[in-house]
Protein backbone atom coordinates (compact mmCIF):
# COMPACT_ATOMS: atom_id res chain seq x y z
CA UNK A 1 0.00 0.00 0.00
CA UNK A 2 1.50 3.47 -0.79
CA UNK A 3 -1.69 5.73 1.56
CA UNK A 4 0.53 5.97 5.30
CA UNK A 5 -3.16 6.60 6.03
CA UNK A 6 -4.16 2.91 5.33
CA UNK A 7 -3.26 -0.14 7.41
CA UNK A 8 -1.78 -3.20 6.47
CA UNK A 9 -1.31 -6.40 7.78
CA UNK A 10 2.45 -7.49 8.13
CA UNK A 11 3.19 -11.21 7.89
CA UNK A 12 6.57 -13.02 8.04
CA UNK A 13 7.43 -13.59 3.98
CA UNK A 14 7.92 -17.71 3.79
CA UNK A 15 11.31 -17.24 3.48
CA UNK A 16 11.86 -15.93 6.60
CA UNK A 17 9.83 -18.34 8.65
CA UNK A 18 12.03 -20.83 7.69
CA UNK A 19 14.59 -18.97 9.46
CA UNK A 20 12.83 -17.67 12.28
CA UNK A 21 10.73 -20.85 13.93
CA UNK A 22 13.99 -22.44 14.47
CA UNK A 23 14.96 -19.52 16.70
CA UNK A 24 11.08 -19.47 17.90
CA UNK A 25 12.32 -23.02 19.20
CA UNK A 26 15.74 -21.99 20.27
CA UNK A 27 13.82 -19.23 22.54
CA UNK A 28 11.54 -21.62 24.45
CA UNK A 29 13.80 -23.45 25.47
CA UNK A 30 15.76 -20.52 26.65
CA UNK A 31 12.86 -19.27 28.72
CA UNK A 32 12.56 -22.43 30.05
CA UNK A 33 15.97 -22.19 31.75
CA UNK A 34 15.81 -18.57 32.69
CA UNK A 35 11.81 -19.30 34.48
CA UNK A 36 14.32 -22.65 36.35
CA UNK A 37 16.60 -20.11 36.85
CA UNK A 38 14.76 -16.99 38.31
CA UNK A 39 12.75 -19.81 40.34
CA UNK A 40 15.65 -20.73 42.39
CA UNK A 41 16.41 -16.50 42.63
CA UNK A 42 12.71 -16.26 44.55
CA UNK A 43 12.89 -19.24 46.31
CA UNK A 44 16.45 -19.45 48.00
CA UNK A 45 17.16 -16.64 49.68
CA UNK A 46 21.47 -17.41 50.03
CA UNK A 47 20.91 -16.46 45.81
CA UNK A 48 19.90 -12.87 46.63
CA UNK A 49 23.33 -11.18 47.00
CA UNK A 50 23.91 -7.51 46.33
CA UNK A 51 27.13 -8.23 44.98
CA UNK A 52 25.77 -10.02 42.26
CA UNK A 53 23.23 -7.69 40.76
CA UNK A 54 25.46 -7.17 37.23
CA UNK A 55 25.10 -10.55 36.52
CA UNK A 56 21.17 -10.29 37.33
CA UNK A 57 21.24 -7.46 35.21
CA UNK A 58 23.26 -9.65 32.37
CA UNK A 59 19.67 -11.95 32.75
CA UNK A 60 17.48 -9.67 32.96
CA UNK A 61 18.76 -8.73 29.25
CA UNK A 62 18.65 -12.11 28.55
CA UNK A 63 14.67 -11.82 28.90
CA UNK A 64 14.10 -8.54 27.60
CA UNK A 65 15.44 -10.17 24.41
CA UNK A 66 13.53 -12.78 24.49
CA UNK A 67 10.00 -11.34 25.33
CA UNK A 68 11.32 -8.75 22.49
CA UNK A 69 11.46 -11.22 19.86
CA UNK A 70 8.23 -13.49 21.24
CA UNK A 71 6.05 -10.08 20.78
CA UNK A 72 7.60 -9.06 17.26
CA UNK A 73 6.99 -12.76 16.30
CA UNK A 74 3.45 -12.45 17.60
CA UNK A 75 3.35 -9.12 15.82
CA UNK A 76 4.24 -10.62 12.29
CA UNK A 77 2.10 -13.70 13.05
CA UNK A 78 -1.45 -12.68 13.91
CA UNK A 79 -3.47 -10.67 11.75
CA UNK A 80 -3.28 -7.19 12.96
CA UNK A 81 -3.56 -4.11 10.76
CA UNK A 82 -1.70 -1.15 11.43
CA UNK A 83 -1.17 2.06 10.46
CA UNK A 84 1.48 3.63 8.76
CA UNK A 85 2.76 5.24 11.71
CA UNK A 86 2.94 2.32 13.85
CA UNK A 87 4.51 -0.12 11.60
CA UNK A 88 7.97 2.38 11.71
CA UNK A 89 7.24 2.86 15.22
CA UNK A 90 7.35 -0.70 15.93
CA UNK A 91 10.15 -1.56 12.78
CA UNK A 92 12.27 1.06 14.11
CA UNK A 93 12.16 -0.67 17.61
CA UNK A 94 13.08 -3.87 16.31
CA UNK A 95 16.02 -2.55 14.97
CA UNK A 96 16.85 -0.42 17.97
CA UNK A 97 16.17 -2.64 20.84
CA UNK A 98 18.42 -6.09 19.73
CA UNK A 99 21.39 -3.95 19.23
CA UNK A 100 20.42 -2.25 22.17
CA UNK A 101 20.41 -4.55 24.70
CA UNK A 102 23.50 -6.47 23.02
CA UNK A 103 25.64 -3.34 23.63
CA UNK A 104 24.13 -3.43 27.64
CA UNK A 105 25.26 -6.76 27.73
CA UNK A 106 29.05 -5.74 26.88
CA UNK A 107 28.91 -3.16 29.50
CA UNK A 108 27.32 -4.99 31.98
CA UNK A 109 30.34 -7.28 32.21
CA UNK A 110 33.10 -4.90 32.16
CA UNK A 111 31.40 -2.90 35.31
CA UNK A 112 31.29 -6.59 36.72
CA UNK A 113 35.06 -7.08 36.17
CA UNK A 114 35.71 -3.91 37.34
CA UNK A 115 34.08 -4.36 40.61
CA UNK A 116 35.25 -7.54 41.18
CA UNK A 117 39.10 -6.29 40.64
CA UNK A 118 38.13 -3.92 43.51
CA UNK A 119 37.27 -5.97 45.52
CA UNK A 120 39.98 -8.57 45.41
CA UNK A 121 42.97 -6.31 44.75
CA UNK A 122 41.85 -3.99 46.90
CA UNK A 123 39.98 -5.72 49.63
CA UNK A 124 37.08 -2.75 48.64
CA UNK A 125 33.82 -3.61 48.71
CA UNK A 126 32.21 -0.85 46.10
CA UNK A 127 28.60 -2.56 46.80
CA UNK A 128 28.12 -1.51 49.95
CA UNK A 129 30.49 1.57 49.96
CA UNK A 130 29.25 2.74 46.97
CA UNK A 131 26.26 2.40 46.34
CA UNK A 132 25.21 5.97 44.93
CA UNK A 133 27.36 5.11 42.44
CA UNK A 134 26.35 2.16 41.64
CA UNK A 135 23.16 3.52 40.83
CA UNK A 136 24.69 6.59 38.40
CA UNK A 137 26.84 3.30 36.66
CA UNK A 138 23.41 1.43 35.78
CA UNK A 139 21.56 4.05 35.16
CA UNK A 140 24.23 5.55 32.72
CA UNK A 141 24.78 1.88 31.59
CA UNK A 142 21.26 2.23 30.58
CA UNK A 143 20.60 5.36 29.21
CA UNK A 144 23.28 6.17 27.22
CA UNK A 145 23.34 3.59 24.66
CA UNK A 146 19.71 3.98 23.68
CA UNK A 147 20.40 7.86 23.82
CA UNK A 148 23.39 7.36 21.07
CA UNK A 149 21.04 4.79 18.68
CA UNK A 150 18.73 8.09 18.92
CA UNK A 151 21.11 10.71 18.22
CA UNK A 152 22.84 8.37 15.20
CA UNK A 153 19.14 8.05 13.33
CA UNK A 154 17.98 11.57 13.96
CA UNK A 155 21.68 12.67 12.18
CA UNK A 156 20.87 10.08 9.22
CA UNK A 157 24.20 8.30 10.04
CA UNK A 158 22.36 4.94 10.10
CA UNK A 159 19.45 4.09 7.65
CA UNK A 160 16.50 1.71 8.27
CA UNK A 161 16.60 -1.18 6.14
CA UNK A 162 12.72 -3.17 6.09
CA UNK A 163 12.41 -5.38 3.27
CA UNK A 164 8.72 -7.00 3.46
CA UNK A 165 7.72 -9.97 5.79
CA UNK A 166 11.20 -9.68 7.26
CA UNK A 167 13.32 -8.13 10.62
CA UNK A 168 13.81 -4.79 10.29
CA UNK A 169 17.63 -3.28 10.42
CA UNK A 170 19.52 -0.31 11.31
CA UNK A 171 22.55 -0.31 9.07
CA UNK A 172 25.42 2.56 9.64
CA UNK A 173 25.67 4.40 6.46
CA UNK A 174 29.30 5.07 6.16
CA UNK A 175 32.61 2.87 6.49
CA UNK A 176 33.24 5.33 9.21
CA UNK A 177 30.59 4.85 11.17
CA UNK A 178 30.83 1.36 11.35
CA UNK A 179 34.01 0.97 12.72
CA UNK A 180 33.35 3.85 15.18
CA UNK A 181 30.04 1.27 15.98
CA UNK A 182 32.39 -1.69 16.28
CA UNK A 183 34.62 0.22 18.95
CA UNK A 184 32.24 1.24 20.87
CA UNK A 185 29.79 -1.58 21.36
CA UNK A 186 32.77 -4.54 21.53
CA UNK A 187 36.57 -4.02 21.13
CA UNK A 188 36.72 -1.18 23.93
CA UNK A 189 34.06 -2.84 26.46
CA UNK A 190 35.72 -6.69 25.56
CA UNK A 191 39.35 -5.73 25.86
CA UNK A 192 38.39 -4.03 29.14
CA UNK A 193 36.48 -6.81 30.41
CA UNK A 194 39.43 -8.56 29.88
CA UNK A 195 42.52 -6.68 31.17
CA UNK A 196 40.22 -6.47 34.71
CA UNK A 197 40.26 -10.15 34.68
CA UNK A 198 43.16 -10.75 33.86
CA UNK A 199 44.43 -8.52 36.60
CA UNK A 200 41.98 -10.23 39.03
CA UNK A 201 43.91 -13.33 37.85
CA UNK A 202 47.55 -12.01 38.35
CA UNK A 203 46.54 -10.70 41.88
CA UNK A 204 45.09 -13.92 43.12
CA UNK A 205 48.08 -16.28 41.56
CA UNK A 206 50.76 -13.71 42.83
CA UNK A 207 51.85 -15.28 46.49
CA UNK A 208 54.95 -13.22 47.20
CA UNK A 209 55.61 -11.85 50.56
CA UNK A 210 53.10 -14.35 52.55
CA UNK A 211 54.43 -16.53 54.45
CA UNK A 212 51.45 -18.85 55.94
CA UNK A 213 51.03 -22.15 53.23
CA UNK A 214 47.90 -21.98 54.41
CA UNK A 215 47.12 -19.19 52.98
CA UNK A 216 48.94 -20.16 50.05
CA UNK A 217 47.17 -22.96 48.81
CA UNK A 218 43.73 -21.29 49.65
CA UNK A 219 44.60 -18.39 47.25
CA UNK A 220 46.37 -20.69 44.77
CA UNK A 221 43.03 -23.29 45.15
CA UNK A 222 41.18 -20.28 44.20
CA UNK A 223 43.04 -18.72 41.56
CA UNK A 224 42.64 -22.32 39.96
CA UNK A 225 38.64 -22.48 40.52
CA UNK A 226 38.84 -18.68 39.29
CA UNK A 227 40.60 -19.61 36.17
CA UNK A 228 38.56 -22.49 34.99
CA UNK A 229 35.04 -20.71 36.07
CA UNK A 230 36.27 -17.70 33.90
CA UNK A 231 37.54 -19.87 31.13
CA UNK A 232 34.41 -21.78 30.44
CA UNK A 233 31.85 -18.72 30.90
CA UNK A 234 33.89 -16.42 28.94
CA UNK A 235 34.88 -18.82 25.60
CA UNK A 236 31.43 -19.91 25.60
CA UNK A 237 29.93 -16.05 25.78
CA UNK A 238 32.64 -15.15 23.28
CA UNK A 239 32.13 -17.76 20.90
CA UNK A 240 28.57 -17.61 20.75
CA UNK A 241 27.59 -13.63 21.93
CA UNK A 242 30.29 -11.36 20.11
CA UNK A 243 29.70 -12.91 16.37
CA UNK A 244 26.38 -10.68 16.85
CA UNK A 245 27.89 -7.60 17.64
CA UNK A 246 30.83 -7.81 15.54
CA UNK A 247 28.40 -7.98 12.17
CA UNK A 248 25.80 -6.09 12.80
CA UNK A 249 27.45 -2.67 11.74
CA UNK A 250 28.46 -4.25 8.43
CA UNK A 251 26.29 -7.12 7.55
CA UNK A 252 21.57 -7.23 7.04
CA UNK A 253 20.70 -10.05 9.82
CA UNK A 254 18.54 -11.42 7.56
CA UNK A 255 21.48 -12.76 5.11
CA UNK A 256 23.06 -15.80 5.60
CA UNK A 257 25.96 -14.55 8.10
CA UNK A 258 23.90 -12.05 10.33
CA UNK A 259 21.16 -14.99 10.29
CA UNK A 260 23.67 -17.55 11.80
CA UNK A 261 24.94 -14.64 14.23
CA UNK A 262 21.53 -14.27 15.54
CA UNK A 263 20.81 -18.30 16.02
CA UNK A 264 24.14 -17.88 18.10
CA UNK A 265 23.10 -15.20 20.08
CA UNK A 266 20.04 -17.16 20.70
CA UNK A 267 22.26 -19.92 21.87
CA UNK A 268 24.29 -17.51 24.44
CA UNK A 269 21.05 -16.64 25.75
CA UNK A 270 19.71 -20.18 26.25
CA UNK A 271 22.98 -21.34 28.19
CA UNK A 272 23.79 -18.48 30.06
CA UNK A 273 21.11 -19.47 33.20
CA UNK A 274 22.91 -22.63 33.09
CA UNK A 275 26.35 -21.58 32.78
CA UNK A 276 25.43 -19.22 36.01
CA UNK A 277 24.06 -21.44 38.11
CA UNK A 278 26.72 -24.12 37.12
CA UNK A 279 30.00 -22.10 38.36
CA UNK A 280 28.55 -20.75 41.18
CA UNK A 281 28.52 -22.50 44.39
CA UNK A 282 25.30 -20.54 46.00
CA UNK A 283 23.13 -21.99 42.95
CA UNK A 284 24.86 -25.61 43.22
CA UNK A 285 23.58 -25.67 46.62
CA UNK A 286 20.35 -24.71 45.92
CA UNK A 287 19.83 -27.10 42.96
CA UNK A 288 20.77 -30.02 45.03
CA UNK A 289 17.92 -28.50 47.44
CA UNK A 290 15.82 -28.22 45.07
CA UNK A 291 16.69 -31.93 43.39
CA UNK A 292 16.10 -33.58 47.39
CA UNK A 293 12.93 -31.93 47.69
CA UNK A 294 11.25 -33.49 44.47
CA UNK A 295 12.89 -36.83 45.44
CA UNK A 296 11.21 -36.73 48.40
CA UNK A 297 7.77 -35.97 46.79
CA UNK A 298 8.57 -38.75 44.47
CA UNK A 299 9.66 -41.10 47.45
CA UNK A 300 6.80 -39.88 49.27
CA UNK A 301 3.79 -40.30 46.57
CA UNK A 302 5.29 -44.06 45.74
CA UNK A 303 5.11 -45.28 49.34
CA UNK A 304 1.88 -43.70 49.94
CA UNK A 305 -0.85 -46.83 49.93
CA UNK A 306 -3.47 -46.65 47.72
CA UNK A 307 -7.05 -47.75 48.80
CA UNK A 308 -8.18 -51.28 47.34
CA UNK A 309 -12.43 -50.89 46.46
CA UNK A 310 -14.24 -54.08 46.15
CA UNK A 311 -17.14 -54.25 43.45
CA UNK A 312 -20.66 -53.93 44.79
CA UNK A 313 -22.56 -57.19 43.91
Amino acid sequence: MNNKTDCEVIRWSPQALKIVNPIFYICIFATMNHVLFWIQFIVYPSVRQYSMQWLYAYLITDLLLLIRFFLLYAYRWLPICLPYFFRMIICYSEAIFDNYLNLLQSYIFLALNICRYLQIAHNYNVYSSNRRLIIIVHCLIYISPLVTHIIIIICGWSVLHKPLGDVCDLLPVTLTIQLLFLLFTYFIPVILTLIFLLLCLNYIHNTHGIQTQIIVNARLKYHRQLVVQSGVFYSLWLILWSPHLVVFPFIYKGSTIGIIAQILNYLSITVDPIIIAALDVRFLHAWKSTCDHLHRYIRRRRSTPVPITFPLN
